[in-house]
């Protein structure tokens, strides 16, 4: 996941008209962004079951249930809930084609997020451990 948001990092740290001259900045940067939520839900159903619960039945619900374990800040869960609805987005129907802005000023906002889902997951590890 680390690779995956330095990777992220790099191309939304460019300029938006340059991230948009290139097909291959866009989709680089979407299959990211789709990786990482896929990640982060995959890690949290680990968590999740290891704490004797069911498996999540969506990534909404994973990060959900990784709040109220408090695993998870809370107050960022809105912001997690967004991300997947995001990731969804992508995936499922619709197309940024129109307006990749949308995309790449969502995707820039969440890559302190996930950072922290980083640190989250190893103090959650940390103090499992000992």
């Amino acid at each position: 996941m680390s690779l995956l948001l330095k990777e992220l990092q790099e191309i939304t740290d460019m300029t938006f008209p340059e991230f948009k001259s290139s097909f291959k900045n866009i989709r680089s940067a979407e299959r990211n962004f789709q990786l990482i939520i896929e990640l982060a839900s995959d890690i949290n159903a680990q968590i999740i079951i290891d704490q004797g619960a069911q498996t999540p039945d969506t990534y909404r619900e994973s990060f959900k249930r990784m709040a109220e374990l408090k695993i998870l800040d809370e107050q960022s869960l809105p912001d997690f809930i967004k991300s997947s609805n995001l990731r969804n987005i992508l995936i499922h129907e619709y197309d940024f084609d129109e307006d990749n802005f949308i995309f790449y000023k969502s995707a820039k906002a969440f890559l302190p997020l996930y950072e922290q889902y980083i640190r989250s997951i190893h103090k959650h590890l940390e103090i499992k451990v000992k």
